[in-house]
């Protein structure tokens, strides 16, 4: 409350020093899969607060159904705007959407024609626009292999000992921190839920393609904000934290101990399986310990090393790496056309040496590069922001996760969400569209 009360002030000194009033602005605050109403509850809250002074607006908040595909949830949408009566298709109206919520905005300008617009213009927020690889790789398995994966390596070094083990030293170890992240996060079991929005979030599903297109080559000048975000490292754990509803410091915590358990049980028994190899020198009964030794700190081992490994085979499921075109400058050498005969000439001398058979020269050619991209821990950056639109249009929120994006009220680093809001809503050239002040 004190920092609501602390922007108000803020905004209200920058207010009445402008002096300016505008026409009414709606806004329809849209919650992304599985959401609700109370999603967009905190930054609605401040929006009404600060700004519903001087633009006279309204704002939306309702819950859809999301389970059943982007078209039917964006159809909830479109209807619940006629709440606003006789402005339900005002020009100056503005949808904000998170997640898939941006996705059903843009279905509903797609599905309305230009004299019945529902939204001026929109902003999406953490939004897979060109689709959510994790849909796709869910789709083909890969996250169920994955989770199996996990769930065998963290749990072979625990069966490998067939003893009571300090589980009290990071409670819950082997289920609710690690194996079980990859399989129970609300985030998954969101996409597991609502099989015809996963086959629609796809890359290159024909509902992501049917948008794109009509924004493409329809409606191209719409008004259009994309806010992407950029989680911290390690950016699964974070994600996880925040679908737990677990503070994102304690859960990283914890998996940091979970890891200190391994590498200690890997070490004790690697080293207890060489002293028992030198023993065996002296008591062949050794020779069988050492190798039981052995055995179990690989085990142990496997576990350390999926944790270390994890962000990596997380970062391949939610495909933050893509393969693109870039062109490049090459030298490039021309032969000419007796090269055979010219180079014949070369051979007593040095066969390798092409000498005057040709030219070298620099082209600008097409290589394929692989390019890492940044992500909110669930979305990379590349499908979170907007292509057509200008670079101003494209607002970056650090440090945060695709969850967390929605309320940074309680960030150690500060409330970065509200401060691109604000940005947007206050800071644009004054006969920009967004301009709310």
């Amino acid at each position: 409350m004190k920092k609501i009360v602390t922007h108000i002030i803020i905004l209200s000194i920058f207010f009445i020093n402008t002096q300016r009033t505008t026409a009414q602005r709606n806004v329809v605050w849209v919650h992304g899969l599985n959401d609700n109403a109370n999603a967009w509850s905190y930054y609605d809250q401040i929006f009404q607060n600060e700004l519903s002074e001087f633009t006279a607006n309204s704002s939306l908040r309702q819950s859809y159904n999301t389970s059943d595909g982007i078209t039917n949830a964006a159809i909830q949408v479109l209807n619940s705007v006629n709440v606003f009566g006789a402005s339900a298709n005002d020009p100056r109206n503005l949808g904000i959407g998170h997640s898939m919520g941006g996705l059903m905005i843009r279905e509903v300008d797609r599905l309305t024609n230009f004299q019945n617009k529902k939204f001026g213009g929109y902003i999406t927020v953490t939004s897979p626009n060109y689709g959510a690889p994790i849909a796709n790789s869910l789709t083909d398995g890969s996250v169920q292999d994955a989770a199996q994966d996990a769930c065998n390596k963290i749990t072979d070094g625990p069966l490998s000992e067939l003893l009571p083990l300090p589980w009290v030293i990071v409670p819950n170890l082997a289920t609710d921190y690690l194996c079980d992240s990859f399989i129970d996060n609300d985030l998954i079991q969101d996409l597991v839920d609502a099989p015809q929005s996963v086959d629609d979030l796809k890359e290159n599903s024909s509902a992501i393609n049917a948008i794109n297109n009509y924004t493409d080559n329809q409606n191209p000048d719409i008004p259009r904000i994309s806010i992407w975000a950029e989680e911290n490292s390690p950016v699964h754990w974070r994600l996880f934290s925040a679908s737990q509803n677990i503070d994102e410091g304690e859960f990283v915590s914890k998996i940091n101990q979970a890891r200190a358990v391994y590498n200690s049980f890997y070490y004790y028994n690697f080293n207890l399986g060489i002293a028992c190899s030198i023993g065996g020198i002296l008591n062949t009964y050794c020779w069988a310990q050492a190798a039981l030794n052995f055995y179990r700190a690989s085990q142990w081992k496997k576990g350390r090393n999926w944790i270390d490994d994890s962000e990596n085979i997380w970062n391949a499921l939610i495909k933050t790496t893509k393969i693109e075109q870039h062109q490049v400058w090459d030298l490039v050498y021309d032969y000419y056309t007796d090269y055979n005969d010219c180079q014949s000439g070369y051979y007593y001398y040095d066969p390798t040496w092409a000498g005057d058979c040709g030219n070298w020269r620099w082209e600008y050619v097409t290589e394929y590069v692989s390019v890492n991209y940044p992500s909110d821990g669930l979305l990379p950056q590349y499908t979170q922001e907007l292509q057509g639109i200008p670079d101003d249009n494209k607002y970056k929120v650090e440090g945060a996760n695709h969850l967390e994006v929605l309320n940074m009220s309680n960030s150690s680093q500060g409330d970065k969400t509200y401060e691109v809001f604000h940005r947007i809503f206050t800071n644009r050239p004054t006969t920009d569209w967004f301009y709310t002040n």
